[in-house]
């Protein structure tokens, strides 16, 4: 009798117990659905604040370059008399060193390509075969 009772408390938890994992199971599934929707909420906000970080910095670059113009060419212009060799002499005199820099830098590119055209050309000295283009091919 005692062993008939065991095994009917037994066989009840057994179901409790499953029925228990069986609502959690579910519960968890549920959880995951939602934190599966918020992954996909928060991977779509992180792409448009990617796109307009990307727009954010295409405008601060055009306001950096338009700003870099803008000190290029004098600002006020100057209004003296010609005739007037006193006034002449008394114009302050503007330079713009920026441009004398980045036209140096341009100058030492410059250079730097052609000696590395030079070695590359003093390494290939062999003759390459190219193909001759079909004339058919340029009529359209």
């Amino acid at each position: 009798m005692a062993a008939l009772i065991n095994t009917v408390l037994r066989n009840d938890l057994i179901a409790a117990a499953d029925g228990n994992m069986h609502s959690r199971l579910q519960e968890l599934k549920k959880e995951e659905e939602t934190l599966l929707k918020i992954k996909v909420m928060l991977q779509d906000q992180l792409n448009r604040l990617k796109f307009e970080e990307g727009a954010l910095k295409s405008i601060i670059n055009a306001q950096t370059e338009e700003g870099a113009s803008e000190r290029l060419s004098p600002e006020t212009e100057v209004h003296i008399n010609l005739d007037n060799e006193s006034e002449i002499n008394q114009t302050k005199l503007l330079l713009n060193s920026a441009v004398d820099y980045d036209m140096e830098e341009e100058d030492e590119d410059d250079d730097d390509e052609d000696e590395e055209e030079n070695e590359e050309d003093e390494d290939d000295n062999q003759l390459e075969l190219v193909p001759e283009e079909d004339e058919d091919d340029d009529d359209f």
